[in-house]
């Protein structure tokens, strides 16, 4: 394929990767003059009509969602037997080539990268589209940083009607969900467990479940509790833990249960790494006994102490002056003395570990209390005085702030309340309440609150924004379907009339953009109208001239409304 050029546009110029599926090229569009990514599919595929439909739906998936997490889809077709889909290239590399380069990723930059792929899903989830192969490969890195979502392959809208492929396994097994596994069907958090394996892999360079055969992997998927990230990467903040833990859920009610919901918990996670022992591991808790030795000086001297005692006292003293003063970072003044020394950065430290390496600069260590906070975890330090880089007098004491951890609540149940009544419990229980919005409900009366994000029963974080879905009442009787086919004339073609009455919804508003389009069985997409309407008026009737198959997609202010087939 290197070297042509499909429909006399797309130039490919080289290979850059490859899937069960198809083959990636980087190339060139001749037309607007910049540079794309090319998915081929595999030319055994191009005969295949099941391949060759889930093929497309990939563009139409993929095409449908908009976000800066999200490799754009240009455009689609075919050039003869070669069925392929443009994309938005990005220069860098995969999150897997990133891990086979360089092992397990820093804390803050796998937790960066975890939380912009929640907000591409989020956005994906948000109409309807489920990735359905999450996982480092499908994860890209670009040179200045940027997170892209990329290979909605195997992504299908969850409003069409389901078919024989979702018995079907159709994800990488190290990464699929429990349900994926079992053959059954899957919804946004089935992407919420693949993002959970792909963080832990992360972490630790490897995946939860794996080595064995494909069998193997899936039982251990449904039946076997994975480990925790923190075994395999000693000193991993526990909130991680908690977070890959809930992600990786058996059941759906344990799960996370949207994409929104886990990154509000990710983004309460402390980005800091374990600290480092520069000193030697030895050398630092010699340091700390000789410091305790010390500062029971004063106890142990109100008893009876024999001169050898003393004496030895007195020499590990000296000692630890000499071992201690090139790491206090002290200065010696006019006559010898100790003129100041650097304040050390302990934000984050667990309680122990600060009180060594501050007391191994020659300063003194004291908590005074607890209090609340979401970013930093139980038992470490939330704040510091004198702060960080300020020049104090040796054996100046650091004052402390210990968190208490992140102060969570649950959300209350407020269904079948009013707004009113829903925002008082709210606040009641610590929460703020968030954006209100109105869906059509079947059980739930007008006016009346039918869902909550996060739902019911979730564990957040004092203060936390609960949106609120109130009903609209049951949704309105669909228009009738478009009458029986006529018969085919003997060419072969036939004309078939479109009618289309726009929803009367309340939540499109006074005026609607609402445009009709085409498809063919190659792919090709052909716009017929477009127009502004009011809801509840009729469109023109619009002739579809049928030698094949064809589908008439109704849009109406950029989103699906109706979906019409036609066969010869």
């Amino acid at each position: 394929m290197i070297g042509q050029i499909l429909n006399d546009r797309y130039e490919i110029l080289e290979k850059i990767g490859e899937g069960g599926m198809a083959i990636a090229y980087r190339g060139r569009d001749r037309v607007l003059g910049r540079v794309v990514a090319i998915k081929v599919m595999r030319p055994e595929l191009g005969g295949d009509a099941e391949f060759l439909a889930r093929f497309r739906r990939e563009a139409r998936a993929a095409a449908g969602v908009s976000h800066e997490n999200i490799a754009s889809v240009y455009d689609t077709g075919n050039d003869g037997a070669h069925h392929y889909i443009v994309m938005e290239y990005v220069e860098g590399e995969s999150v897997k080539e990133r891990l086979r380069r360089e092992g397990p990723l820093p804390v803050e930059e796998a937790l960066r990268i975890a939380t912009a792929t929640a907000k591409a899903l989020e956005a994906a989830h948000s109409v309807g589209v489920v990735h359905r192969d999450i996982k480092p490969h499908n994860i890209l890195l670009g040179r200045e940083g940027q997170v892209k979502v990329t290979d909605f392959g195997i992504a299908r809208a969850m409003s069409q009607p389901r078919e024989t492929e979702t018995s079907k396994i159709l994800g990488s097994v190290s990464y699929v969900s429990p349900e994926q596994a079992r053959g059954d069907a899957v919804s946004p958090q089935s992407d919420i467990y693949s993002l959970g394996v792909t963080l832990f892999e992360m972490l630790t360079g490897k995946p939860p479940f794996n080595g064995g055969d494909r069998v193997a992997i899936l039982h251990k998927h449904v039946y076997d509790r994975p480990p925790r990230a923190s075994d395999l990467r000693p000193g991993l903040p526990h909130e991680v833990d908690s977070v890959i833990a809930h992600s990786l859920e058996k059941e759906l009610s344990n799960r996370f249960a949207s994409a929104r919901e886990m990154r509000s918990y990710l983004a309460a996670c402390p980005r800091g790494e374990p600290e480092e022992d520069t000193t030697g591991l030895g050398r630092r808790l010699w340091r700390r006994r000789v410091a305790l030795g010390l500062r029971g000086v004063g106890r142990r001297m109100t008893r009876p102490a024999t001169a050898a005692g003393l004496g030895l006292l007195l020499v590990t003293g000296v000692v630890a002056g000499v071992t201690w003063w090139p790491a206090a970072g002290g200065r010696l003044g006019r006559g010898g003395e100790v003129a100041t020394v650097r304040v050390p950065d302990i934000v984050g430290m667990s309680a122990q570990a600060a009180q060594e390496y501050v007391e191994s600069r020659g300063l003194g260590y004291r908590e005074t209390h607890h209090r609340p906070s979401d970013t930093v975890a139980p038992g470490s330090v939330s704040s510091q005085d004198p702060p960080a880089g300020s020049e104090v007098a040796a054996e100046s004491v650091i004052k402390v702030v210990l968190s208490d951890g992140s102060s969570h609540v649950m959300v209350p149940e407020v269904t079948q309340m009013s707004v009113a009544q829903a925002r008082h419990n709210l606040e009641a229980a610590g929460l703020a309440s968030g954006v209100v919005r109105e869906d059509y409900h079947d059980t739930v009366p007008a006016d009346y609150v039918a869902s909550t994000l996060p739902a019911a029963g979730a564990s957040v974080a004092s203060g936390t924004a609960v949106d609120l879905v109130v009903s609209l009442g049951p949704p309105p009787s669909m228009p009738p379907g478009p009458p029986l086919p006529s018969r085919p004339s003997p060419s072969g073609e036939r004309e078939e009339v479109l009618n289309y009455v726009v929803p009367s919804d309340p939540e499109l508003g006074e005026e609607v953009e609402v445009k009709v389009e085409v498809v063919d069985e190659q792919g090709r997409r052909t716009v017929i109208y477009e127009g502004t309407h009011r809801p509840g008026e009729s469109l023109p009737p619009q002739t579809i001239v049928v030698s094949g198959p064809k589908t008439a997609r109704i849009l109406v202010n950029g989103r699906l409304r109706s979906e019409r087939q036609y066969l010869p």
